[in-house]
């Protein structure tokens, strides 16, 4: 049995856990009387993506200050803590340890070349007692063809794709760049404690990503050539690239994902009888299908699980309104049974650990807790609680989510997720319908903290997993090809008339918010359906149709992606909503990031103006920064506050604060 300390932490973490308890939590939140402030929701994690050193001494893991993500990394006991700044005006995207004494970090900005906006990424290295910053992306010496300066001078867009971490030599990494900016990604293996790198394979027309197998060895590689997909494998046998495109089994659709310990040998996916992506392995050399490693009748896999430490596949992830992780693994499988008994209510990962000193780092979720991190000390069978991720957000104080399922027009059964505010009957509330973005994506019952500020305001919000969704199958996903406007718009429509109908929903207390597509399916529901709403918001949001079609084109893929835009074969402009702004007889709050590196922030500007000229009633907030995925603190609190006095104004429920 497990020791467990939920309250208080283990001797070996006291000054790790006392740190970290420290954050501050708001007072207003202890008084139940008021609302949850709006900067507890807004906030950024105080302690996200925690990782163990690989030598199990130190801990590493990102803190909001001052609105903007850091990176801490500090001892197990607390002390020798250092604290890593982004830099500018780049955020940091993500980090890893690459070896015991090496941070790996990726920062990502918004950037403009030439007239198309891109999403920028930097990788550097830090050295973990703060000495040294390595850049890890440098120029090539030799001169490159088609290239008027001779020597390359331009930096290349994407420069963190990390293909490989080399577990077998952790001062190198395996990195995919397209050096000389012609679509065509290079290999190169990287020194990450000087920058140095060796150039292993050069590029392919068409080909931007790889994949290694066990090895270390480059096997798979695809991307895209105008619209053409490209696939391609190496073979074991002969290390010649033949594209898997034209194979037989490949234009079955079956894709590998990860390599086996047999570099022959991939895990791949398929569809099963069910029509639900399958995993299974295949011999890529004589195509034989084996053994089947998972497959549902009711949902899609979601990915290979890998043990972080060796990169071996040991399980298989999908989600059932949660996320699940099954490991054919026996020692992963043993230890997450184990961690489940302790921690009943959450859904719980082993995000890391240190198999020589038998730590294994847990974060656990649900659909009312944000995140809680735990260690677990294996050799002395205690599981210690570290730190919470959102102070002043309670379990006790969120609103359950629950699963609901509803028939469309045509009969197809529609998925989706109800909040209901916590303490009020599901009977006559006032709704906040939210649409996913994507829009192929899906939404889950896990923490979402737009979805729980908006409960705390006492509204019900609605999710419909409309047909475009991914996770149900491809023909429920395909089913939302071309469907902009048209069957996804539909699907949500149905939503909501079924709340009303089974008296949830008030009628006449419905609005309708989204981000990115979610805020495009928000300003068409104002066409398209504007007595059903009482206002629309839409974050992010797509509003010329045409001019994003023509956007997107100007990008790697882009023609391929496009082709699912719009409305079968009708002009894109049918089913966009600036060019339907006549149509909206409803309050319209438009919010946007100047820095929006995915949607141009001119889609909101030059809608704003097209609804003003009409005499529409239409609210415009600039956010400064946060871009389209609003990822500082001061684009959530700015949106939220919005969206707060704009609801309680036109619905009626909810306290501002």
């Amino acid at each position: 049995m497990l020791a467990f300390v939920r309250a208080a932490c283990g001797p070996a973490i006291v000054g790790l856990c006392g740190m970290l308890l420290a954050s501050p939590v708001p007072a207003e939140a202890a008084d139940a009387a008021e609302p949850i402030p709006v900067k507890a929701f807004a906030q950024l994690q105080t302690a996200g993506s925690m990782e163990l050193s690989p030598d199990g001494t130190h801990v590493a893991y990102l803190m909001s200050h001052k609105g903007r993500k850091h990176i801490v990394i500090q001892k197990l006991d607390g002390s020798d803590r250092r604290v890593v700044p982004p830099v500018d005006k780049a955020d940091i995207k993500w980090f890893r340890w690459g070896n015991a004494e090496w941070l790996v970090v990726s920062y990502a900005f918004t950037y403009q070349r030439n007239a198309v906006r891109t999403r920028e990424t930097r990788l550097f290295s830090i050295k973990r007692d703060g000495t040294e910053t390595v850049n890890l992306v440098r120029p090539r010496k030799k001169q490159v063809a088609g290239t008027r300066l001779g020597f390359e001078r331009v930096q290349t867009q994407d420069q963190d794709d990390v293909i490989d971490w080399l577990p077998d030599e952790p001062n190198l990494i395996l990195l995919s760049i397209d050096a000389d900016l012609d679509n065509r990604s290079e290999v190169r293996r990287v020194d990450i404690r000087t920058g140095k790198f060796k150039e292993l394979r050069e590029g392919f027309r068409g080909i931007q990503y790889w994949r290694t197998d066990q090895q270390g060895e480059v096997r798979l590689a695809w991307g895209y050539w105008n619209s053409e997909h490209r696939f391609m494998y190496r073979s074991p046998a002969d290390q010649k690239w033949r594209s898997i495109d034209k194979s037989d089994w490949g234009q079955k659709g079956i894709d590998p994902v990860v390599f086996d310990e047999d570099p022959a040998i991939s895990y791949a996916t398929g569809l099963n009888e069910a029509g639900r992506d399958a995993v299974f392995r295949i011999n890529l050399l004589t195509g034989e299908i084996g053994e089947t490693v998972f497959s549902r009748d009711d949902v899609d896999f979601d990915g290979i699980a890998m043990d972080s430490v060796t990169s071996r596949p040991i399980g298989v992830t999908y989600t059932v309104d949660q996320p699940v992780i099954e490991y054919w693994d026996k020692g992963f499988r043993r230890i997450q049974k184990m961690v489940d008994n302790a921690l009943k209510d959450t859904v719980n990962r082993i995000v890391s650990h240190v198999p020589e000193k038998q730590l294994y780092l847990i974060r656990a979720r649900s659909d009312v807790e944000p995140g809680v991190y735990y260690l677990l000390d294996l050799a002395n069978k205690r599981l210690d609680f570290i730190a919470e991720t959102m102070p002043g957000i309670t379990p006790e104080a969120m609103s359950p989510m629950r699963p609901v399922g509803y028939e469309a027009r045509d009969g197809t059964e529609i998925p989706g997720y109800l909040t209901v505010p916590r303490g009020a009957e599901p009977e006559n509330l006032p709704l906040v319908v939210y649409p996913h973005g994507g829009p192929h994506a899906r939404d889950t019952q896990m923490f979402d903290p737009f979805v729980q500020f908006l409960a705390s305001r006492g509204y019900a919000v609605f999710q419909p997993n409309f047909r475009g969704s991914t996770g149900y199958g491809k023909a429920f996903e395909d089913a939302g090809r071309n469907q902009w406007g048209g069957l996804m718009q539909d699907d949500v429509t149905d939503g909501v008339n079924w709340l009303i109908g089974e008296g949830i929903a008030d009628p006449k207390r419905i609005c309708i918010a989204g981000n990115s597509y979610g805020g495009y399916a928000a300003m068409m529901g104002a066409v398209k359906t504007p007595d059903l709403y009482r206002c629309a918001v839409a974050v992010n949001g797509i509003h010329n149709l045409p001019s994003m079609i023509s956007n997107d084109k100007q990008y790697v893929g882009g023609t391929a992606w496009t082709k699912s835009f719009g409305l079968d074969d009708e002009k894109s402009a049918t089913v966009s909503p600036y060019h339907r702004a006549d149509e909206i007889k409803i309050p319209i709050l438009i919010l946007h990031a100047r820095d929006d590196y995915r949607v141009p922030f001119t889609q909101a500007r030059q809608m704003v103006s097209r609804l003003e000229s009409r005499g529409k009633d239409v609210t415009f907030v600039e956010l400064e920064d946060g871009d389209h995925s609003m990822d500082t603190q001061n684009s959530r609190m700015k949106t939220m506050q919005a969206m707060e006095a704009f609801f309680a104004k036109h619905l009626g429920a909810g306290k501002a604060s």
